[in-house]
């Protein structure tokens, strides 16, 4: 074990500091919210060397027409894991690296919580029609399990 004197300690104490707040400001600055219809997105945003295409939309109950909250989104062969959950008033907006086909399936994760226990519901599409929608938004309907 090395001794320091006070002044050693002060030194390093003060070194230390600096390199925390240096790390939190190179995070912060590196990765700054993205504002998309009220929603903050944080970290880097869109690959800019890479071509992506994004998909916006709503889910709602194909027999009350209400907006369902909480469903989990995940697009098969591209994410393991949900990759986002619908918002309060049903919608949702994904980037996509460009691929030829999309499987989307939309899974209720919370059960009986917003309105009812809701069926799977997977939906394939191509490239070109997920570039269509571009502009529109997808409108997915889910039914209630019996």
């Amino acid at each position: 074990m090395i001794n320091l004197t006070e002044k050693s300690r002060k030194i390093l104490r003060a070194v230390y500091r600096g390199v925390g707040v240096a790390a939190v400001s190179l995070t912060v600055s590196a990765c700054p919210p993205i504002f998309f219809n009220g929603y903050a997105m944080y970290g880097p945003g869109p690959d800019i060397d890479r071509e992506e295409i994004h998909i916006q939309g709503h889910v709602k109950c194909k027999k009350t027409g209400n907006p369902i909250n909480g469903i989990a989104i995940w697009i098969k062969d591209y994410s393991n894991y949900y990759t986002q959950l619908t918002s309060l008033n049903g919608s949702f907006y994904l980037y996509l690296p460009v691929m030829d086909n999309y499987t989307i399936i939309f899974t209720d994760i919370d059960g009986e919580e917003n309105g009812g226990r809701f069926k799977q519901y997977t939906i394939n599409l191509t490239k070109e029609e997920i570039k269509a929608l571009a502009e529109n938004q997808l409108i997915i309907e889910l039914e209630l399990e019996d």
